[in-house]
């Protein structure tokens, strides 16, 4: 009766995990897109502005080294084609190694912390001229989502994520963009809501 009670347990243990919607081994694709923030800092007045609406792209894949932790990577652009200043348009693109965890794993979903850093690059276009001013640096991120799985092998995502960059300087083809020889530098912030599709091998 023990041997019977005892196999019982652990098949119902490895139903359980089998059942989970991330799970050691797997690896999850995604893309979407949404809205967000776009926040930039610098001493040029003409670039710098708060609160500004934008659209987000993000990309990210994501192997789980075990039930409940995932390395991978993540891609993501916002930007904007408005400017309250002295821009066109503006976007700022992250390439970012990421970690996640899984707090809460059920048999069709689950919920990821995610913190993720590495390089990240810009584009501003002045109204005044076709070059734009770049800038290249550090970013982090950290956010939260929510995976839904449809099928053993297609779910969608509902993410919410914070980006931050280093304080790095604006450039000109390589030179100031500034006539008076003075260095300018840029940092910027960005919140943004994303949802999509999630591909789970």
């Amino acid at each position: 009766m023990l041997r019977t009670s005892l196999l019982l347990l652990v098949i119902a243990t490895i139903g359980s995990v089998q059942a989970q919607a991330v799970r050691r081994k797997h690896l999850l694709m995604s893309v979407g897109g949404g809205i967000g923030v776009l926040n930039v800092y610098s001493d040029r007045r003409d670039i710098a502005v708060e609160g500004l609406g934008s659209g987000a792209f993000r990309a990210a894949f994501g192997y789980a080294v075990a039930d409940r932790w995932s390395l991978g990577v993540h891609y993501d652009r916002i930007g904007s084609a408005w400017h309250n200043g002295g821009l066109d348009r503006l976007h700022m693109t992250t390439y970012l190694l990421s970690i996640a965890y899984r707090p809460w794993v059920s048999d069709r979903s689950a919920v990821e912390l995610e913190f993720a850093f590495g390089a990240m690059a810009a584009s501003l276009f002045p109204n005044e001229t076709r070059l734009p001013y770049t800038t290249t640096g550090g970013a982090a991120e950290f956010g939260v989502r929510y995976i839904g799985m449809m099928s053993g092998t297609i779910g969608a995502f509902v993410a919410l994520d914070h980006a931050t960059s280093s304080s790095n300087e604006l450039v000109l083809e390589g030179g100031l963009v500034n006539p008076d020889g003075v260095k300018s530098r840029i940092q910027w912030n960005s919140p943004r809501l994303t949802a999509g599709m999630v591909v789970r091998f």
